[in-house]
């Protein structure tokens, strides 16, 4: 029987982030899509599973499944994978200059919105959102994020000045949604009738989880959602306003 396509490309997207991946063994992508050791076993062999399996493989890599298969395609067709950088420059020696620097930056999509939309567990970035641009970081600040799903969001309130004045950008780590008392997440935020990501800190109480600002006028809020559905992943990164400095 012939292999169908898909199944071809996923596997040949799956050797290759799993080849450039933090990951230290089929067992820890196991872990991170919740699926057992003997899927990802069979899946490099020749067996076929359905798009929700794949669905949350291709997540733990940092992937929706389409753009998953995108990559396994590319990769198959023999087109370079990593996503370029443009730059809109002066001068034929501004180009040279950030040419000879591009493989050292990565694109991350930049939503202006934060708006979210129902997910399999809880909400997510509306997959429907175009980005409204593209931040660049080098890989040296990405660490050991570099293969993450990475997104920014600029923040459109006020409740965590002065640490993050209103304005800037956070990116947001779709991958780190691990629990860790007091720190920095983007979190599903009820607003006016809408869902949107706002970021808090998080600690946790006996009934829920305490969303905490930092500006006195905003009051500690109670959120009896589950971590998984309250959870967006980890503030890793901010570039501050410069406005009221």
């Amino acid at each position: 029987m012939e292999i169908p396509k898909t199944t071809l490309h996923f596997r040949t997207a799956f050797k290759y982030c799993f080849s450039i991946s933090d990951f230290k063994s089929q067992k820890a992508v196991a872990s991170a899509a919740g699926v057992s050791e003997s899927v990802i076993s069979e899946i490099n062999k020749n067996k076929s599973y359905g798009p929700k399996t794949q669905t949350k493989i291709a997540r733990a890599f940092g992937y929706e499944l389409l753009d998953f298969l995108t990559l396994g395609k590319k990769l198959a067709d023999g087109e370079n994978p990593e996503q370029s950088i443009r730059i809109t420059v002066q001068s034929k020696n501004e180009k040279k200059i950030l040419e000879d620097f591009e493989a050292e930056y990565s694109a991350i999509p930049l939503y202006e919105s934060g708006k979210l939309a129902a997910g399999e567990n809880g909400m997510i970035f509306d997959p429907y959102e175009q980005p409204s641009s593209s931040i660049m970081m080098n890989h040296q600040e990405l660490a050991g994020r570099r293969n993450h799903r990475l997104v920014g969001l600029k923040v459109g309130g006020s409740s965590m000045v002065p640490l993050i004045p209103q304005g800037s950008i956070v990116v947001i780590d779709l991958n780190d949604r691990e629990f860790v008392n007091g720190k920095i997440y983007a979190v599903n935020y009820p607003d006016k009738g809408e869902n949107i990501a706002a970021v808090k800190r998080i600690q946790q109480w006996k009934h829920g989880f305490v969303l905490l600002s930092y500006a006195p006028e905003y009051p500690p809020e109670l959120s009896e959602l589950d971590w998984g559905e309250l959870c967006l992943g980890r503030a890793v990164w901010i570039w501050r306003s410069l406005e009221d400095m």
